[in-house]
């Protein structure tokens, strides 16, 4: 009885205790309860709320660059007479492309559109969430800036290769609104870069003092996309006045060594305005693909660290044929010979291969967009278009001092002649750096130049 009575008690005691616990609980589970964020794990709920947040939304839309233009010179490179890919590696989306025969389902145009789209999400992100934020004015200036110059560039490679494209300005929050958007004209995606850049240009410093923040969009990169804008658009006054900003800032030059100018201990050098970042020894592996992509897909040489590479980014005779016998740039250009049953020869770039890489494949070497011999040839273009000769030749004949060449100064005599030797003089001092096909297109002689090539 003693030991019943006890077990009762308990039993009591229980269902007592688990009442409690249920009001408890009941009081508990109001509405604010579980507006409550989890402290442990990033929602919008707590993001977006210092510099910090808008920060690493940032720097994702800086790291996603590498998505369009890990494959950017399939176009510029490949799709032009200066590059080719071996279809030794059986790599059909390159081939085609390389041989003007291309498909809606090419995954290379793919990857360009959805990596394009990429960045400038992030970037409408940021635009659409910082007014809200509390950090100071300078930096929160300083961040819409870069957001509207990664976005303006994005949209300036996707129209001068897909021409009419949805502009999206604003976060796209489900899969439905995706489908609300529909291709908008040319022109009126020019005017909304255009706005932006005007905006960026002043929001953007000059340079960068602290370490971490080098290679971020500056000033003279929005001034080099806007005046690359206006020059494709054949404005050529407001193009010339952008790249003359550029110019007269002295705070980028060009560099004594052309061979410096690629050099993975050396990036983000005064020549380089804008570059994708690579860098090698990290993990996961944060290195320039490149490195592979423009080496021959088969056994040449001995080095140690790469073998067979991919094949896809090989010089063709045309570009091999437009270096002058003394240029100094063809130092950046391996010349290998194979032997055995294919047997053949072998042009390529050196510009993507780190000479720094010891125990594996990881290039720390950028993909440059803008450097300061690009900005000094378009403003000689600029000039020519303009019909001042004398200033044409005064900035062709820099780029031409720099390459160990003598200029003709008759080229003055011709705009055909000199428009010409800018196109040639373009071609040899970016090869491989993904110009050449935007420049035949932008200065409309992709189709006879191309033709003749396949001939």
């Amino acid at each position: 009885m003693y030991y019943l009575c006890k077990l009762l008690k308990m039993k009591t005691i229980k269902r007592y205790s688990i009442f409690i616990l249920l009001i408890t609980l009941n009081f508990a589970c109001t509405k604010s309860f579980f507006d409550l964020y989890p402290t442990d794990q990033l929602t919008e709920g707590n993001f977006f709320t210092n510099s910090n947040d808008f920060e690493t939304i940032l720097n994702e839309g800086y790291r996603l660059l590498r998505t369009p233009y890990n494959v950017h010179y399939v176009i510029g490179d490949i799709a032009s007479d200066d590059a080719y890919n071996s279809k030794l590696n059986n790599n059909v989306n390159r081939i085609s492309i390389n041989e003007s025969n291309v498909s809606s389902d090419n995954s290379v145009l793919s990857t360009i559109w959805s990596g394009n789209y990429a960045v400038i999400s992030k970037a409408n992100i940021v635009l659409d969430k910082i007014d809200n934020s509390t950090m100071e004015n300078e930096l929160k200036n300083r961040y819409i800036g870069e957001a509207k110059f990664l976005r303006s560039l994005m949209y300036f490679n996707l129209i001068r290769i897909f021409g009419d494209v949805p502009l999206v300005l604003t976060e796209v929050v489900s899969p439905e609104e995706a489908f609300e958007f529909s291709r908008e004209p040319i022109d009126k995606i020019y005017d909304q870069i255009i706005t932006d850049l005007t905006d960026s240009e002043k929001l953007l410093p000059d340079v960068y003092t602290k370490n971490s923040d080098v290679g971020r969009a500056t000033s003279f990169a929005a001034k080099s996309l806007l005046g690359h804008i206006f020059l494709t658009r054949k404005n050529y006054g407001d193009a010339a006045a952008k790249f003359l900003e550029v110019i007269n800032s002295n705070k980028h030059n060009l560099l004594t060594n052309y061979e410096d100018i690629f050099d993975a201990a050396n990036s983000n050098n005064e020549e380089v305005i804008f570059a994708v970042q690579y860098a090698r020894g990290l993990y996961p592996v944060q290195g320039n693909p490149l490195v592979y992509a423009a080496w021959p897909n088969e056994s040449v040489g001995n080095h140690p660290l790469l073998r067979l590479g991919g094949g896809n980014f090989l010089m063709t005779g045309d570009l091999e044929r437009a270096f002058e016998e003394n240029d100094k740039r063809k130092l950046m250009n391996n010349y290998d010979f194979i032997t055995g049953y294919r047997g053949g020869r072998y042009v390529f770039t050196r510009k993507y291969w780190d000479k720094y890489m010891v125990d594996k494949l990881d290039s720390g070497c950028d993909y440059i967009i803008y450097r300061y011999a690009d900005i000094l040839l378009m403003y000689s273009e600029t000039q020519n278009e303009l019909n001042k000769p004398n200033e044409a030749i005064k900035y062709l004949k820099i780029i031409r001092d720099r390459a160990g060449l003598v200029t003709d100064v008759n080229l003055g005599s011709s705009k055909t002649l000199m428009s010409l030797a800018l196109e040639n003089e373009r071609r040899v001092e970016l090869n491989n750096e993904g110009h050449r096909w935007f420049d035949l297109k932008r200065t409309d002689r992709l189709i006879p130049v191309m033709n003749a090539h396949f001939k």
